[in-house]
């Protein structure tokens, strides 16, 4: 199934790259300057090929050169949507004028139109992308507050930190989790929560332990929890060198399994339905056997999915990530129209659930239209 889905999209991506070159020879009125034609081969070739150079190259280059074609990849891919996106949105411009005439003639029939337009198509394609760039290396904190109206023992509050996401690999190493660890440092949160895509896919040998060297850094009260994301491939084995590295820095793994918190309120985690070669999923039925649902509830699930299923179970609060609300705009007008809740916070009923954007990157290292975060949260319990 993913084999077609890429084979299917470097289709796409083949063919989006052809309306470029056309429109873009056409925007330099087809130069007989031998060097022009050049020059524009060689940006164009810059332009299409290390994106899919990258995908097809990703397992067999060494770990460095493959982060580094990841990235540049990553950008090409972006430059080339937004230039496809915008050229469209001209030649429909063109197309309308035909019946409206709304485009002064001086203006349509200028010969350096064409020229002037492609300067300004490349203009705002960098902007975006320098703009992605910088904002996906800038987490920020989103607060939210929670009330629950049930007790939790002699606990009156409880402060949580929910990390979605992380995507670490090629593009996110160590080095980018080290903000991280400074946010989560000044919030002092009570509990931590892993909402999943912890990696972004089979990690090489001896990334696991430099992965959880910077995750064992997280300092909470009542502990760090996980649970697999549909990325978390190495999370499928027990026995592996990720599961083994995290129990041994104390971080558990929820996977379709319960935990009590200080005898005051229960932590359920998931494991998700996408795992490859994973376990298949229990019912969130299933799982809450012998618990006791008058004590506040919390469910870590990687998708924001089953909702109806988490509220018929009485659970005060979901927490999950996935969605990455798109990464690029305008891809979250898709994950808006997918999901009930694709960000943000939803309530029902004594329901709360919280979607966190993320705070890593998958595929192209940018975001556009949303904000890498790390969620807070204050939980609020009756007297």
């Amino acid at each position: 199934m993913w084999g077609l889905f890429v084979s299917i999209f470097l289709a796409l991506y083949g063919l989006m790259s052809y309306y470029i070159w056309r429109r873009g020879w056409q925007s330099l009125g087809k130069p007989d300057s031998r060097f022009l034609r050049v020059l524009f081969g060689a940006v164009f070739a810059l332009l299409v090929l290390p994106f899919p150079v990258a995908e097809l190259t990703e397992h067999l280059l060494p770990r460095f050169i493959a982060s580094w074609m990841a990235m540049w990849g990553g950008y090409s891919m972006i430059m080339v949507l937004y230039a496809f996106l915008i050229l469209l949105l001209i030649d429909c411009i063109r197309l309308l004028n035909r019946w409206l005439r709304f485009i002064p003639d001086r203006v349509r029939e200028h010969p350096k139109t064409p020229l002037v337009l492609g300067g300004v198509v490349v203009i705002l394609i960098l902007g975006a992308v320098i703009y992605g760039g910088w904002n996906a290396r800038n987490p920020v904190v989103n607060e939210y507050e929670v009330t629950v109206n049930k007790k939790a023992g002699s606990m009156k509050e409880l402060h949580i930190a929910m990390v979605s996401d992380i995507h670490f690999g090629p593009v996110i190493d160590a080095g980018r989790m080290e903000p991280l660890l400074e946010m989560l440092g000044e919030l002092k949160p009570d509990l931590v929560l892993l909402a999943g895509d912890i990696t972004d896919g089979r990690l090489p040998p001896g990334a696991a332990r430099e992965l959880v060297s910077v995750l064992g850094k997280i300092e909470a009260p009542l502990g760090v929890f996980a649970v697999p994301g549909n990325h978390d491939r190495d999370l499928r084995d027990d026995e592996g060198e990720l599961m083994r590295s995290l129990e041994a820095e104390g971080i558990q793994v929820l996977k379709d399994r319960s935990v009590s918190i200080g005898d005051d309120l229960y932590l359920i985690g998931r494991n998700d339905p996408r795992l490859h070669g994973g376990p298949e999923r229990v019912k969130l039925k299933e799982l809450m056997k012998g618990i006791d649902t008058r004590k506040p509830l919390l469910l870590l699930d990687h998708q924001p999915i089953d909702l109806g299923e988490a509220q018929a179970a009485g659970i005060d609060l979901q927490l999950s990530g996935h969605t990455h609300r798109g990464q690029i705009f305008p891809a979250n007008l898709i994950t808006d129209r997918i999901y009930e809740e694709d960000w943000g916070l939803l309530k029902k009923g004594a329901y709360h659930l919280i979607v966190s954007c993320g705070y890593g990157t998958w595929g192209p290292p940018l975001r556009i239209g949303n904000r890498p975060e790390v969620v807070s949260v204050k939980m609020t319990f009756q007297p």
